[in-house]
């Protein structure tokens, strides 16, 4: 597709009318019942509508998510049981949720290494609960979302010569970076984390 019919598409999808925040909302719900990228979904409704997005986003992602927690609890839970028997590391993700507390449910939502389907499913088995998982989600995953909607919004901007976005290109090149390195150090610490549990695990096997 040449830059000129790219142009075209997203001065077409400008507006975020009804039609359009149906199927906004849609994706995202699709996006927090199945393992799709909602990464993707998020640039693309930046790039499409601008941070105006936001408004369709991010209590759709809330409420879709605290919705999958909740059949994950009741009519999901022995799918959900049978598919986290098959995964040592959602074992231990549960495991550690339990044993610390809203703080790995934080570290997840920010940054974890599984989809946001998987996480809500997963945090269903756990003992935290539903408001505290809704307050968290609400709250870690905001970042994230803001970050990319805006990053979509500003590559609109530069592409369809709209004029500078409020921060300069440095500085989107600089919140991008800043944000992959925070994901980095957060995706370690989870690792760690599920390291240690792993080799206290093995000291018990071993003790008993």
């Amino acid at each position: 597709m040449s830059s000129e019919r790219i142009v075209q598409w997203l001065e077409s999808c400008g507006q975020l009318d009804l039609p359009a925040a149906g199927m906004l909302a849609a994706l995202i719900v699709m996006a927090s019942f199945v393992p799709v990228p909602r990464t993707f979904i998020v640039l693309g409704a930046g790039a499409a509508f601008g941070l105006r997005s936001l408004v369709i986003i991010v209590p759709v992602a809330t409420a879709a998510s605290v919705l999958a927690f909740m059949l994950s609890r009741s009519v999901l839970r022995g799918w959900v049981e049978r598919q986290t028997a098959k995964r040592a590391a959602w074992r231990l993700i549960a495991q550690a949720v339990d044993d610390e507390g809203w703080r790995i449910v934080a570290l997840m939502r920010f940054g974890g290494p599984l989809p946001n389907s998987a996480q809500s499913y997963l945090f269903g088995l756990t003992n935290i609960g539903l408001l505290p998982f809704a307050l968290i989600t609400f709250v870690f995953t905001l970042p994230q979302i803001v970050l990319y909607a805006y990053l979509g919004a500003s590559g609109r901007a530069l592409l369809l010569d709209d004029g500078p976005m409020p921060l300069n290109r440095m500085l989107i090149a600089m919140a991008l970076v800043t944000a992959l390195v925070i994901l980095l150090l957060v995706s370690r610490r989870i690792r760690m984390i599920l390291a240690r549990k792993t080799g206290i695990a093995a000291c018990g096997a071993v003790s008993g």
